[in-house]
């Protein structure tokens, strides 16, 4: 690793450092209030998936406080200590505490994916940050077969067009999710081959190429869900690619960068689609699954643009 890099891995930027009091800040208000769900709930599967969160809440706490103290990064004022509220366990039901949960969990995931991909200059905080991620998102999606289990969870308008032989619902979030990921990927496939005709740069044209590969193996299952359940489909680009002939006109840094700025929208799309397909568990599968691959393409692509000091160093926090 460059000596330039590895002194950047000591120090922190402007960024990172709001990241570290801002998800630490939302960890001791999310520990808070499991706390006093946790004197007021009655189900006890319910119970449970409180104490298995606060337990998570609390080891990710020390965590976090453990980062500010190593880069002297102010720390915001933690949540009450525990007390026992009397009476409330007739006035607050299971099935409020439970969606306030859920709802605090899909505005995690969404804040998270944005401190990930804003978490640029240190890399073992990206590492962090990423595992508290995924860990997000494999929690929201238990809780969310919990709610439906129990029939908590209000069933968003059907989509209405279905196929005479197909018998499964989908939601019009996830159908319009699904176009709008399809659409996507078809402009993102045209802007791949255009920057292919005129990269430079050998690592580059490779992680081109892979990007292309994943992006039409999406497409594919994109398009079968999409046929399955009779969603009319956008049109698709051309099949032949016209050669930009003057390569000098995109530098191989700015093409590098616009696709970084493609990249951190599309876990945007990601994380939102996953919260709202809550109806279909496959579709909400398929799109956990490409908001987890999406997020690893993110890391890589971030750690590739530093070692070819393609990206602008963000301002340091420290001296």
């Amino acid at each position: 690793m460059p000596l330039k890099l590895e002194q950047r891995q000591k120090q922190i930027d402007i960024r990172e450092a709001f990241n570290i009091w801002d998800v630490l800040n939302s960890k001791y208000m999310a520990a808070e209030r499991l706390q006093t769900w946790e004197s007021l709930v009655h189900d006890l599967d319910l119970k449970a998936l409180i104490e298995k969160a606060l337990q998570s809440f609390k080891k990710n706490i020390v965590i976090l406080e453990k980062l500010a103290e190593k880069y002297a990064v102010k720390t915001p004022d933690r949540n009450r200590s525990y007390s026992t509220f009397t009476g409330g366990k007739q006035i607050i039901t299971d099935e409020f505490i439970a969606l306030d949960l859920f709802l605090y969990y899909q505005g995690h995931i969404e804040n998270l994916s944005k401190v990930l991909r804003s978490t640029v200059t240190n890399d073992s905080i990206r590492t962090v940050f990423k595992k508290m991620t995924l860990k997000t998102i494999e929690e929201t999606d238990r809780l969310v077969k919990y709610l439906k289990l129990k029939g908590w969870l209000a069933t968003p308008p059907l989509y209405k067009h279905l196929p005479s032989d197909q018998d499964a619902s989908i939601g019009v979030p996830a159908a319009s999710n699904l176009w709008d990921h399809l659409t996507l990927r078809y402009d993102n496939i045209r802007t791949t081959e255009y920057f292919l005709s005129v990269a430079h740069d050998l690592d580059f044209k490779a992680i081109l190429k892979n990007g292309l590969k994943l992006l039409q193996k999406q497409v594919q299952q994109l398009e079968a869900e999409m046929q399955r359940y009779g969603i009319p489909m956008p049109k698709k680009p051309a099949r032949v690619t016209t050669t930009i002939t003057n390569t000098e006109m995109l530098e191989d840094d700015y093409m590098y960068r616009v696709l970084l700025n493609a990249l951190q929208g599309a876990s945007i799309l990601h994380a939102q689609s996953f919260k709202e397909s809550v109806a279909c568990d496959y579709i909400r599968a398929l799109f956990k699954q490409f908001l987890k691959d999406e997020l690893d393409i993110i890391d890589n692509a971030l750690k590739f643009g530093k070692l070819k000091g393609w990206l602008n160093p963000v301002p340091p926090f420290g001296p």
